[in-house]
């Protein structure tokens, strides 16, 4: 079913390993036609609910703030190192600012390439990631979405 597929795409993608679907072609070299349209519908969904962040930004350092102009309802999360020169992040923590005051909604190890994190749904102005690491880290993509 396509919420399975999408349930491994958080558990392998989302954890930073790799989605490995496993299929096997025809006689002719093609993969069968049900197993192609299932695909297409589980790419679909995957780019349907990651196509529009709710706030996104990029940096170096002990933390990142996303604005997001105002209240705005949010449920997952994606975080992205720059792991060239290797994973430096060993744990964070994303805070929400909620009427005036910041609150714990998560805290992780790892991140790595990619890591996906649902939660609660929250309202807030901001939010920010606070990281404990072992070199100051670099992150390519620190994203938040409301997905339904």
């Amino acid at each position: 079913p396509l919420e399975g597929l999408v349930d491994m795409y958080y558990k392998s993608v989302g954890r930073n390993a790799t989605l490995i679907l496993g299929l096997t072609p025809d006689p002719d070299g093609l993969i069968p036609k049900p197993d192609a349209e299932r695909l297409k519908a589980f790419g679909n969904e995957i780019a349907r609910r990651f196509k529009d962040p709710v706030g996104v930004t990029s940096g170096k350092g002990r933390e990142l703030t996303i604005n997001l102009n105002g209240e705005k309802m949010v449920n997952t999360m994606v975080l992205q190192e720059r792991i060239e020169h290797g994973e430096r992040v060993r744990q964070y923590t994303l805070q929400a600012k909620v009427d005036g005051r910041w609150q714990e909604i998560f805290s992780g190890q790892s991140v790595g390439h990619k890591c996906i994190r649902e939660f609660k749904p929250v309202t807030a102005s901001r939010l920010r990631i606070v990281f404990e690491y072992t070199q100051e880290p670099e992150i390519s993509n620190f994203s938040l979405y409301f997905i339904q």
